[in-house]
């Protein structure tokens, strides 16, 4: 332990060891918090701590309003306004949001650009259809056309609300606590909030997220019914029709957990990597459903940083209980020989090569093994003290390789119908193609 501190001497870092802690870490732990916890773990509290922070933050308002379509957001001059719980003096309680967000522009005399209703929920609670629908007839009496929930469920996307409405002109979104929370830490990683006092906001907002026990991503794909329902889906194998409570069951859960693995990729990977899911047109539920009954799986696609060229996928097999991770990489320069040294090359500090595979796709889309070899194999053949052709390499079916497709599968058998194993497997898969496959081939 050190002595005395000794002011302009002393360096920050050694501040810990003066006062006895084991480590910086366990100093921190002791840090003054701007959101404590504790009863701020209330739904208004939770509400009103969040949308101070959007309010407050510029770079973190602009992200999640472009996101619903709004961009008037980065126009100079916006402001954004929160109010709680409003209403008018001829509505009962049960009609009264949680907040009223108004978004203004202009210094001298201010103009409302975009105002909507904020109703949100935390722990088990959960929105209801009716309560919606009154907030929509009291906006379409007012002039506010917008509405934004906020709860543990996850949607596909911001503009994918689990609610609906038959008012014309009027839009519902839908943000997680997951999802604001994810996208917290995703612009602080990123550099781009300039304010270092708005980092500062932004960085204890997530932090009272993270301290918040009532604040959940997705962790359950419910319980009995999932387990039912997988197993109605392998005894009644792929050609029988399967009925509407098992696909109902299935797709309900899958549609938030394959959005959740985005947002926990993008949250728990170490190079601030941005995943983000691909290719999802505005009726997910019809796609899913589609996919179950034709091939009884679910087949998600993720982008990484936006980057086209930086994909892979996520199969879900429910008649082989399999996950089946792949991506395809293109190497344009060279023979086949020459284009899987590459690979191999650009692969060699990937993690579980006996489980990494790895098929040479030809013209024609023929290849030499269907089921690929691995990349511990390739890495064998490329070390051989002996002049050999590698695995990947066929004559017969031309010089050139088209592009290489890496996948993994994993047979998840019972824990596949466990409602909590299989989530915490699939996502612990999905992390492991990131970091030692994807990170690989940028």
């Amino acid at each position: 332990m050190m002595g005395q501190i000794k002011a302009g001497e002393t360096l920050f870092r050694e501040l810990y060891d003066v006062l006895g802690f084991a480590n910086e870490d366990d100093l921190f732990k002791h840090e003054v918090r701007l959101f404590p916890t504790g009863n701020t773990e209330l739904e208004n509290a939770t509400t009103s701590i969040f949308l101070a922070s959007l309010a407050a933050v510029k770079e973190f308002r602009e992200d999640l309003f472009q996101e619903i379509g709004f961009n008037k957001i980065k126009n100079k001059n916006i402001n954004v306004h929160a109010f709680t719980e409003v209403k008018k003096d001829d509505k009962n309680n049960q009609c009264r949001p949680d907040a009223l967000l108004v978004v203004t522009s202009g210094k001298t005399n201010p103009l409302i650009e975009w105002i909507g209703f904020i109703e949100s929920k935390v722990g088990n609670n959960h929105l209801q259809q009716n309560q919606i629908d009154c907030y929509v007839d009291f906006g379409k009496e007012i002039g506010v056309d917008n509405i934004i929930t906020i709860s543990n469920y996850i949607a596909t996307s911001p503009n994918a609300s689990p609610f609906s409405t038959k008012k014309r002109n009027f839009n519902l979104y839908h943000w997680s606590w997951t999802y604001l929370k994810v996208t917290a830490k995703r612009l602080i990683r990123s550099g781009i909030v300039q304010d270092s006092d708005h980092e500062y906001m932004l960085r204890e907002l997530r932090r009272y997220f993270d301290c918040h026990s009532k604040l959940t991503n997705f962790t359950n794909m419910g319980g009995l019914e999932w387990k039912e329902a997988v197993q109605k889906c392998r005894d009644l194998g792929r050609d029988a029709k399967l009925p509407k409570t098992c696909t109902d069951a299935l797709i309900e859960s899958y549609k938030q957990e394959e959005k959740d693995i985005a947002l926990q990729l993008t949250d728990s990977n170490q190079k601030g990597l941005y995943v983000q899911l691909d290719g999802i047109k505005s009726d997910r539920e019809e796609e899913l459903l589609v996919m179950l009954l034709k091939e009884r799986s679910f087949t998600s696609n993720y982008i990484i940083n936006q980057n086209k060229n930086w994909k892979f996928g996520i199969k879900v097999d429910f008649i082989k209980l399999e996950v089946e991770c792949v991506t395809s990489v293109v190497i344009e320069k060279g023979k086949a020989q020459s284009q899987t040294t590459s690979l191999i090359n650009m692969m060699q500090n990937a993690g579980h090569t006996s489980q990494i595979l790895v098929n040479a796709i030809y013209l024609r889309n023929k290849t030499p093994d269907q089921d690929g070899v691995t990349l511990q194999q390739l890495l064998e053949q490329k070390n051989s003290t002996k002049s050999i052709y590698y695995s990947t390499v066929n004559k017969d079916m031309g010089d050139e390789i088209r592009y290489f497709q890496i996948k993994t599968k994993d047979l998840l058998g019972s824990e596949f119908m466990a409602p909590l194993k299989f989530v915490q497997r699939l996502e612990d898969i999905a992390q492991r193609f990131l970091e030692h496959v994807m990170v690989n081939i940028e």
